[in-house]
């Protein structure tokens, strides 16, 4: 039997040729669709010629592209009579007809640079992708997961030639795909449940409630930099409050995620490979001089110390005391501004420009002589010490920062093919090193035409040839030029494998549940400091402390406790319903296991989680979520609970199955349902010979679920 299986995974591989850098396989020009690589002329009824590529014909109007990517749209009887023949009779694949044609027109651009990028390195464009292969990784980009059977189908079997386009508006307006997008900034911004012994649930909350309302990215990182008050009150304090009271370790996180700036080293010295001296860092760092962020030290608020100190006293046990302590500590996580910049030169500092312990001025990095002319710094005016931080907010998010559009566009492309355009992300001192420096560019003054607006950036990225070509699975060398032919084949995230295999097992009910745990935890550790019965206050927070323990709102529980706790949770919140009147959903559990997204489930999860095992980040390092495979991995696959529940006979993927009349559908079912295609005629003949031979559907799962197709977006 073992035989049998690893005879069909076999077949059941992507055909990962793997070539070096130095060799790499010379892909076919692209032929699908057939005329998109050829502009052929058309004649009108007039006799006027047009130098265009054919996109489709549709309710009697012919779409044709000319090389600036305008697209017009002709009433067939417009054309010369061979014309009209000519499109009635092409079939164009891949691309089709463009929901928008300004949105074709900038795709069109964005080709163009790609391609002229390729040119001058003498490579050609892989060839567009088929249907197959865009459904799984489109769905596996915007939203996180595989299609279902029937969402693959949907597509595959759409006669549209517009049906791409379609597909990608549709997945940008799920729910899923804010979902896999905070999965992005979870590791970015190293959202955690549990930081500097506070829970920052409000933190997460407020990043979801902004990626649902599309709020522009400009906005957002506003928002973030410029919060003041109490993290239970204030979700945006969180980021600030992520490093409290280190606020040089911040600014230089700050620096590198937002601006792509290279700093780290001059936070003690001047940096040895860039232009960044240490002096340069502190007069950053002195745009928050001016701003607390180590509520630690005191709970705010006009609290009486020797009140609360008594209250704590009275509390009848040490360990009852503590728990005391803890609580106060999470209702001083706050950020607050001051009449006065304490920000001064290190002990150590070393440099003629200064002494350590002087004071230091504020002042804005430039990365060029003539930044100081843009509106971003001219906009910097004010030297009161309590409106630094917005001030540096505002010179950060402005549009024409040098360096704020161009990092976010520089990572939302990495995300959609694998490779940024500048590597790495948080690197950005020299634009001209990238690997297509127009290219960048571009993508820096479309992101900021669009605003800020990610979903509409990711949608004209989505929308154009170079990621609707089939992925490069030849390796290349770290630090050599890649030049898109197409996306990289690269492994699934963490929480893309998760996800997905929650949607084998459960289907589309994986997007129903949300963790709302924000309002609820607040509510029962908030103190007002200033009120007269604080000693009421504390014994009454800890009294809910302990329930919510219980009840697996910050409660730490033991082993196997979890599961059942946040089910009986969610129980309780299901009959009584939330506090505006919302009625909770469940999330789905087979076979002992909590089926809801990645997003929803502790952040991170536990070390020994399927996630964790895939390369979740543990949320202490920026970026580090990790795709790299190794041992554990494989076992998880083969053994671990995520593969018995897929192959428990009442997941989705084998129900859905098992409904089909025969071993052949029965087959083509699971490999739609995996693979987004249907299986080749050997696969089916093994496959068959194995059903015959004793093996059941659940085995089949076990097969594909540990193949190489299975964990790579093709």
């Amino acid at each position: 039997m073992k035989t049998t299986l690893l005879r069909i995974a076999s077949l059941a591989i992507l055909p990962l040729t793997v070539h070096s850098a130095a060799e790499p396989p010379a892909p076919a020009a692209a032929t699908a669709p057939a005329d998109t690589s050829v502009y052929r002329t058309w004649t009108d009824a007039q006799g006027r010629k047009l130098e265009a590529t054919f996109r489709g014909f549709q309710d009697g109007q012919v779409y044709l592209q000319v090389k600036n990517g305008y697209v017009h749209k002709l009433p067939l009887d417009k054309l010369s009579p061979d014309d009209q023949k000519v499109a009635q009779s092409l079939k164009p694949e891949g691309l089709g007809i463009p929901v928008d044609p300004t949105l074709a027109q900038a795709a069109a651009k964005i080709d163009f640079l790609v391609e002229a990028g390729l040119k001058h390195k003498d490579q050609k464009p892989n060839p567009l992708a088929s249907d197959e292969q865009f459904v799984r990784r489109v769905y596996l980009d915007i939203v996180g997961r595989i299609p279902t059977r029937e969402e693959a189908l949907a597509l595959i079997n759409d006669t549209s030639v517009s049906k791409r386009a379609k597909l990608i508006d549709t997945l940008l307006a799920s729910d899923g795909a804010n979902s896999h997008l905070f999965n992005y900034f979870a590791d970015m911004l190293r959202i955690a449940d549990v930081a500097n012994k506070g829970r920052f649930y409000t933190y997460q909350e407020w990043l979801k409630g902004r990626l649902q309302e599309n709020v522009g990215w400009d906005k957002l990182v506003y928002e973030m930099m410029s919060a003041d008050g109490k993290l239970l009150d204030n979700g945006a304090t969180g980021y600030l409050l992520r490093d409290a009271g280190m606020r040089l370790d911040n600014l230089s996180l700050t620096l590198s995620t937002f601006l792509g700036a290279n700093v780290s080293c001059a936070q003690c010295h001047d940096h040895p490979f860039a232009e960044w001296t240490q002096k340069q860092f502190y007069e950053m760092a002195s745009f928050f001089g001016g701003s607390d962020t180590f509520g630690a030290r005191g709970a705010k608020g006009g609290s009486d110390k020797k009140a609360m100190a008594m209250a704590i006293r009275s509390l009848e046990d040490k360990r009852l005391q503590q728990q005391a302590k803890n609580l106060l500590r999470i209702n001083a996580f706050e950020v607050a501004d001051k009449d006065e910049n304490d920000l001064t030169l290190p002990d150590d500092y070393k440099y003629k420009d200064g002494k350590p312990g002087d004071g230091v001025k504020p002042k804005l990095v430039t990365w060029s002589k003539d930044d100081t002319h843009l509106r971003a710094y001219r906009d910097v005016t004010t030297k009161e010490p309590a409106e630094l931080r917005t001030q540096f907010a505002k010179w950060m998010t402005a549009p024409d920062n040098p360096r704020f559009a161009m990092t976010i566009a520089n990572r939302m492309w990495k995300r959609a093919f694998g490779v940024a355009v500048r590597e790495p992300v948080t690197d950005l001192d020299d634009p001209n090193t990238a690997f297509n420096p127009p290219l960048l560019q571009h993508l820096t003054a479309e992101m900021v035409r669009l605003k800020f607006d990610l979903k509409a950036f990711m949608r004209l990225i989505y929308n154009t040839q170079a990621y609707q070509r089939e992925a490069t699975s030849y390796e290349f060398e770290a630090g050599t030029p890649y030049m898109f032919p197409g996306p990289v084949l690269r492994r699934m995230t963490a929480e893309q494998a998760w996800d997905s295999c929650a949607t084998l097992a459960v289907g589309p009910a994986v997007d129903q549940f949300k963790a709302k745990r924000a309002a609820e935890y607040a509510k029962a550790m908030k103190i007002d400091f200033a009120a007269s019965n604080l000693e009421e206050q504390i014994k009454n927070a800890l009294t809910a402390m302990r329930g919510a323990a219980a009840a697996g709102i910050g409660g730490k529980g033991g082993k196997g406790k979890g599961k059942a706790a946040m089910r009986k949770r969610m129980m309780a919140e299901e009959a009584q319903g939330s506090e505006d009147g919302e009625v909770l959903t469940l999330p789905p559990t087979l076979g002992g296991m909590v089926l809801a997204r990645a997003s929803e489930l502790p952040q991170p999860e536990k070390d020994q989680h399927f996630l964790r095992q895939f390369g979740q980040s543990d949320r202490q390092i920026a970026d580090s979520n990790s795709d790299e495979g190794n041992i554990p991995q494989v076992l998880m696959l083969m053994n671990g609970d995520a593969q018995a529940v897929i192959g428990s006979p009442r997941s989705l993927v084998v129900q859905t199955a098992d409904k089909q009349a025969t071993p052949e559908e029965k087959i083509e079912s699971l490999y739609v349902s995996f693979f987004c295609r249907k299986p080749k005629a050997d696969e089916v003949a093994t496959a068959k010979e194995a059903l015959t031979g004793g093996l059941g559907l659940s085995d089949l799962t076990w097969v594909l679920f540990n193949t190489r197709e299975f964990v790579f977006i093709e």
